[in-house]
């Protein structure tokens, strides 16, 4: 109306000053789902309105079947979890991470499958150490055993000690509404509402052992926790609603070296719109790379290095 913008502040002049991690972005949508959904502009704008509550949510539903049961099937989700718990123990900073579903109920199954998939790793793991302890000395003694062993405790310790928490809001007749689809939410509604200190401090606090929660609105927008460096995307999304969702990520934190989006809704397509009209820096540089660039950087260094040691 006035005119030009006086002044940009955007997400690479940021990550330049320090100010926030870079953010990379890796694809790991399950092969059930379409390569390339066309997924209908309502299923957006549906969503975007506001938090779902039971009658939009059951609108939802209705208008957008085909769409919306790709994403809630059950056993696309059980894909989900089972790569969300190989990939939150695989990473090198451990930290918080956020996983998004589409709405509560998709939430609260992703966070039953998550602790399943979980008990059964940490029992794998356990197997694992145990058999450990049978070898002979000097079989356990190499360097190859104890760097594998040492690998292994330090995984089950994560497992053992990591919380999780389900956070949506309150709804009216919510109780009956997930008991339709098999679901207990009363124990979760009691911590959310009783936890003390409260799960949003917990979840904050580096050292409490709160470190992966399930969310499908709350916590996506003005709600920071530095030491979140990953989002695991499993629900449509698009421009600003995205972008402050990724932004979850992006904290500086001590040992933090970036944040991570994990997509398994194919939100890319969104993400480059997104990142095209709030997050390109001068000369359209994107402030989200793909992870494959830090497999190209890793190269270059073991490269560069090996050169070094060659000379001396």
């Amino acid at each position: 109306m006035f005119g030009d913008y006086v002044s940009i502040y955007d997400f690479q002049q940021s990550v330049e000053d320090g100010a926030t991690v870079p953010l990379f972005y890796e694809n790991r949508t399950p092969e059930l789902q379409l390569v390339n959904p066309d997924l209908n502009e309502d299923i957006y704008n549906l969503i975007e309105a506001a938090e779902l509550d039971p009658e939009q949510e059951a609108k939802l539903e209705r208008e957008l079947s085909r769409q919306y049961h790709i994403l809630t099937r059950d056993d696309r989700l059980e894909t989900v979890a089972q790569d969300i718990v190989r990939h939150f123990l695989g990473r090198g900073f451990v930290g918080k991470a956020m996983v998004v579903s589409i709405d509560k109920a998709t939430a609260l199954k992703m966070h039953d499958k998550v602790r399943k998939h979980w008990a059964a790793e940490r029992e794998r793991v356990e197997g694992e150490l145990a058999r450990f302890a049978y070898r002979l000395s000097e079989e356990r003694e190499r360097p190859e055993n104890r760097e594998l062993e040492a690998e292994l405790a330090k995984r089950l310790d994560v497992l053992k000690t990591t919380n999780m928490a389900l956070i949506v809001s309150p709804g009216q007749n919510e109780i009956e509404q997930m008991k339709r689809h098999g679901l207990d939410i009363v124990p979760h509604r009691k911590r959310m509402n009783e936890s003390q200190p409260p799960l949003d401090e917990k979840f904050k606090d580096p050292d409490d052992p709160l470190r992966l929660v399930f969310v499908c609105a709350m916590w996506m927008t003005g709600f920071d926790a530095p030491s979140c460096s990953t989002v695991y995307l499993d629900k449509p999304m698009r421009n600003h609603t995205l972008m402050q969702t990724i932004a979850r990520a992006n904290r500086v934190f001590p040992g933090k070296h970036s944040g991570i989006i994990v997509d398994y809704a194919n939100v890319f397509a969104s993400l480059e719109k997104a990142l095209a009209i709030y997050g390109a820096g001068r000369g359209g540089e994107r402030p989200v790379k793909n992870k494959k660039k830090l497999v190209e950087d890793l190269r270059k260094a073991i490269e560069a290095a090996t050169a070094f040691c060659a000379t001396h």
